[in-house]
């Protein structure tokens, strides 16, 4: 039998309660740990607002508003980035000249100055915004102008001399003279790469401007240019981007004395040997082998005698052309996004089609004057095994992410033969976007691989030949494909 507390015990009952219900105090660790996470907030947040006013022009305010963060929060990582933007030379932040894409599937360049003191800043603001037009002008990157971002690099230097005849200045990238016959200009290439690992998404491409140095270099990515050489730039970029070689016979050119073969400029005269080996057996017009290049007059030879840029012309040669192009879909997917997300070989999920139709849709990228070519194939499953390994370093089979599609693409390799006959071909579609609808009544029942190839002719209209005669790793083609289930009529 149960018998009621005695009324006089129920306050301390409810106190009992009350204090069993309040949370447990914080240890002092807990709260070290919760200010240091509120100061990083603030800090980052106080960081991107600074770099807001470097994209604005204000210069001067951002840098006193790193010293500030860096004074106040110097144990947080946004700190520590504010006391690096604060020293004499340092970079600054980073902004858009132009966005043609995102940044993932463009070649994003970013342009940078060296030698340009805080007054002077502005100057390279108006500089950068001089180049992309020049691209747009080139008969090659015309062409591919919209594969390309241009990104700039605000980069603060104490100093505005290049090192050099006994002289070191304070420079944000180390500008420096090298010891060529016409004394170009160079910089520091692991200052490049470290203002380039602050910016998100980039290829590791620059075009690096230092304001007093003469003529320029390019490599690995990197192109720089003495002061304002406006036509040096594409031909640098050419050595940077490309990996072409000078068809200069003169000392003017920077790689003089080479003994390697590369795309554009060989050491030997065989014309089965040469790298554009491929172009003279295809019996191309004005391409041979002609003695004079790599800052050689004797023992190494050019495809061509009427000029490139990479000599003193406007235009890129065929065989430099075919490079740059192979160049840009290193980075740059024929397919921009497709709906729904493909479904890999081994992932046997069947997206089901019954009563409703099923679109899937691809967009493309688009060049100038020339569209893509789209294919689709409707396979039955038998012409694909029942089950597939999963992919390497993974134990089962998993959903496509974005990051399948991602990256190098020099590393993916030519994609196989399909022998069937395709569903259906585009080839003259400018709006770069193509849908394959797939309806019950067009197919037996059964299940189906759906696959959707993307390719880039590089034939242009009124051209006899195509940009590119050689695509060894398969750069121009892309795929995506789908697993489907045409279900039985009712």
């Amino acid at each position: 039998m149960s018998r009621a507390l005695p009324t006089a015990w129920m306050p301390f009952l409810l106190l009992t309660a009350s204090l069993c219900a309040r949370p447990a105090p914080s240890s002092p660790a807990q709260v070290q740990a919760s200010a240091v996470t509120d100061d990083a907030t603030e800090a980052q947040a106080a960081l991107e607002k600074a770099e807001e006013r470097v994209r604005a022009g204000r210069y001067t305010d951002a840098r006193t508003e790193y010293k500030r963060i860096a004074t106040k929060f110097p144990e947080t990582p946004a700190g520590v980035e504010a006391a690096a933007r604060s020293k004499p030379s340092a970079y600054l932040g980073w902004s858009e000249i132009v966005r043609n894409g995102p940044s993932k599937n463009r070649v994003d360049v970013v342009l940078m100055g060296d030698g340009y003191e805080l007054e002077h800043l502005n100057a390279f603001v108006d500089l950068s915004k001089d180049v992309p037009p020049l691209f747009a002008r080139q008969p090659t990157f015309r062409e591919y102008y919209g594969y390309f971002n241009f990104l700039r690099a605000d980069m603060l230097s104490a100093e505005s001399g290049v090192d050099g005849f006994g002289r070191e200045y304070d420079t944000a990238l180390g500008g420096h003279t090298l010891a060529t016959f016409a004394g170009h200009v160079g910089i520091d290439r692991n200052s490049v790469l470290s203002a380039l690992s602050k910016i998100p998404d980039t290829d590791g491409l620059a075009i690096v401007f230092v304001k007093n140095g003469v003529l320029g270099t390019g490599g690995g990515g990197i192109a720089t240019i003495g002061g304002r050489e406006v036509k040096t730039i594409v031909h640098e970029f050419g050595h940077s981007f490309g990996g072409l070689l000078d068809e200069y016979e003169t000392q003017q050119s920077h790689g003089g004395g080479r003994g390697e073969s590369g795309i554009n400029a060989s050491v030997t005269d065989d014309p089965k040997k040469v790298p554009w080996a491929h172009w003279i057996a295809a019996k191309h017009p004005g391409v041979g082998v002609y003695e004079g290049a790599m800052g050689r007059v004797k023992g190494a030879w050019r495809p061509t005698s009427t000029g490139c840029v990479m000599a003193s012309d406007e235009r890129f040669c065929v065989v430099c052309q075919e490079a740059l192009v192979l160049a840009i879909y290193s980075i740059v997917d024929p397919i921009e996004s497709v709906t729904p997300p493909p479904t890999p070989l081994e992932q046997r999920e069947f997206a089901k089609i019954g009563a409703d139709p099923l679109t899937i849709t691809v967009t493309v990228t688009k060049p100038a004057t020339h569209p893509l070519e789209v294919t689709w194939w409707v396979l039955p499953e038998a012409r694909f095994p029942k089950s597939a390994p999963p992919p390497r370093g993974t134990t089962a089979p998993r959903k496509p992410t974005e990051d399948d599609w991602a990256g190098d693409r020099t590393r993916r390799g030519k994609l196989p033969e399909i022998a069937e006959a395709p569903h259906s071909v585009s080839r003259n579609n400018p709006s770069g976007v193509h849908k394959l609808t797939l309806s019950r009544q067009d197919f037996a029942p059964g299940r189906y691989r759906v696959v959707c190839r993307a390719k880039d002719t590089t034939q242009l209209r009124g051209e006899k030949f195509p940009w590119v005669l050689k695509d060894e790793l398969g750069l121009l083609e892309s795929e995506r494909a789908w697993w489907i289930e045409i279900e039985a009529g009712g």
